[in-house]
């Protein structure tokens, strides 16, 4: 691939392809809750057991992180061999006939049929490293750092309107024809649109590496590697309980709201995307800043992994509405530097020749986590609501303790 005049107009379909990839994976999390949950969504049969209720409300969490754990390396050594632009047009396809599939899935009450849809999503998505590579090939030097800040800033935006899309396209009350498989079909409808955009502008050399092996048990050997590997290990233990602590508020949050505080699928999607909001806003203005005022990356992940666990438990202490509010502020903030400054820490422990595979390292890790913070978030929330929130802020101070070893034991003092 080579750079052209025309390379900015050839990077917007990539840059449409990592917002898709933000949002399609959260865009479902307002709607999922109350077709899971809601006796009335007739998705799940009225009579259908609480317990049995919450565990596939846990199941159609997990699903997608777990077969996105299968697929996304896979995906990378593809685009590899054959080429981003071909990867990226199967990708898209593969995730908009996956919303199609959700939408009739829900249309008909059939759960098998949403669950296999989530399953065909997961496999379908993993593009955002795939549409990365590509921008960082049409780069120049000069270039490619500017082009990363808008990796960035497209995956905010996709946190902030991913949710606010599901949730509203989703209201009933808005417009009469509006359901819960009205935002799989906005979804289907951008991903087809995204991917006709993708094959007229994006302009690819043929691909000359078409010896490069793809390996099938690419993730597992990932996510085994970071806990046999000595000098990885207590570090990968403790970004594993920081990112499960906050893939299960994440994942029961809207939970939380709609049983404390009877949130609609609206308001479900409206806090999900002040979210994304606090996300873009730290990651865009007030991490730079922040770390500025710690002597050692150990020292600012250790100060806001405590942070979040202070965050979670209030919230799980708190009872009211506007209580939570606040407390996401504190809780998200803390999770965009922690998460910030541990890539940063894993990548320090890297030659330059390593930084591919320990990001997938972290990424393997990362999608297994979300898998089963998806599958114990009903169990948990099934004993009481507030659990979920509890273990988070246990597994919060665990990191932090972690790091407390780490730092004694890799930086001294």
């Amino acid at each position: 691939m080579h750079l052209s005049k025309t390379s900015r107009w050839s990077m917007l379909p990539l840059f449409m392809v990592i917002f898709l990839d933000v949002a399609g994976i959260i865009l479902v999390m307002p709607v999922l809750t109350p077709l899971i949950l809601q006796t009335d969504s007739g998705i799940v049969p009225a009579g259908t057991p609480l317990i049995w209720r919450d565990f596939l409300y846990g199941l159609s969490l997990g699903i997608f992180p777990l077969f996105m754990f299968f697929s996304t390396p896979i995906l990378g050594d593809l685009s590899d061999k054959f080429g981003r632009k071909k990867i990226l047009l199967i990708c898209l396809i593969g995730s908009a006939i996956s919303y199609v599939i959700a939408a009739i899935g829900v249309m008909y009450g059939s759960l098998f049929t949403l669950l296999g849809s989530r399953a065909l999503a997961g496999l379908a998505a993993g593009t955002q490293p795939i549409a990365t590579a590509a921008i960082i090939d049409m780069s120049t030097p000069q270039t490619k750092t500017k082009n990363l800040a808008w990796v960035v800033f497209t995956s905010s935006i996709g946190l902030i309107l991913g949710p606010a899309v599901g949730g509203i396209t989703a209201e009933k009350s808005l417009v009469s024809w509006f359901g819960y498989e009205t935002p799989f079909f906005f979804a289907a409808g951008v991903s087809f649109l995204n991917a006709i955009l993708l094959h007229f502008s994006l302009k690819e050399a043929p691909s000359t590496n078409l010896s490069h092996t793809v390996h099938l048990t690419k993730g597992f050997k990932l996510f085994i590697a970071a806990f046999t590997e000595k000098k990885f290990r207590l570090l990968s233990a403790l970004f594993f309980c920081f990112v499960l602590a906050w893939s299960l508020y994440y994942q029961t949050i809207n939970w939380f709201f709609m049983e404390e505080y009877h949130y609609s699928v609206g308001k479900l999607g409206l806090f999900v995307s002040f979210i994304g909001i606090i996300f873009a806003i730290t990651t865009s203005m007030v991490a730079r800043l922040i770390l500025r005022l710690f002597a050692h990356e150990t020292n600012a992940f250790a100060f806001f992994i405590f942070t979040m666990a202070i965050a979670n438990i209030g919230a799980a202490l708190s009872q009211g509405e506007l209580a939570q509010w606040l407390w996401v502020i504190l809780n998200a903030a803390s999770d965009v530097i922690c998460f910030t400054v541990a890539l940063s820490i894993f990548s320090n422990l890297a030659n330059h020749e390593s930084q591919g595979w320990i990001m997938g390292v972290t990424g393997s890790i990362g999608a297994i986590t979300w898998t089963v913070g998806g599958l114990i978030a009903g169990p948990l929330g099934y004993i009481d609501i507030h659990v979920p929130l509890w273990t988070a802020g246990v597994l919060c101070f665990m990191s932090f303790l972690m790091m407390l070893i780490y730092r004694r034991s890799h930086v001294g003092g």
